[in-house]
């Protein structure tokens, strides 16, 4: 038994203590963008060097906006459940981080000529994902950066979290392609 927070947490359910600590703000955030529809380009419409947009018209700053804020809320939460005040802004870090990830993604995306909106597999799952773990590893979590198996394991859920829920919110019209 682990005693986490005042909480006494079994070995198996560690894993799950661990998922959701470290990466629900990024996944919340790396969600929210598509409840709003924006305006406000961040690349501003500006060409890269290479004549191409810089993101592309699907990322604005409401939807960074929004994504920052949820992942907030959700790092308050998280940091109320587990009694832990200084996970706020760790938890802020990782979601924005997140959408950093998200952006440089789409960066990669606009070089290797992938229209705004069409898939790259594995970078549209887990760029937020991967950026938010490097977030952690340069922080120096002890916590985060001692459980290499759990990283392996949270990437493949997320992997297959992100093809769920991308088609649920496709059937349910919230989004216009599956991906």
């Amino acid at each position: 038994m682990r005693v986490l927070s005042g909480f006494m947490i079994s070995p198996e359910y560690y894993f799950i203590y661990w998922f959701l600590k470290y990466y629900l703000p990024p996944m919340i955030a790396n969600a929210s963008p598509v409840l709003v529809k924006g305006t406000h380009r961040i690349d501003f419409s500006h060409i890269f060097i290479d004549g191409k947009p810089l993101f592309g018209k699907n990322k604005t700053w409401e939807g960074f906006y929004i994504g920052v804020l949820m992942g907030f809320l959700a790092s308050i939460s998280i940091s109320i459940i587990l009694c832990e005040e200084e996970y706020v802004l760790i938890g802020l870090g990782s979601s924005v981080s997140a959408l950093i990830g998200d952006l440089l993604g789409s960066f990669i995306k606009r070089r290797i000529n992938i229209a705004s909106g069409e898939p790259l597999p594995i970078i549209d799952q887990l760029d937020f994902a991967l950026m938010s773990t490097l977030y952690y590893y340069l922080l120096g979590m002890e916590e985060f950066v001692s459980h290499p198996l759990y990283m392996l394991y949270s990437l493949t859920i997320i992997l297959a979290l992100h093809i769920i829920t991308n088609n649920i919110a496709y059937y349910l019209g919230v989004k216009d392609k599956r991906w």
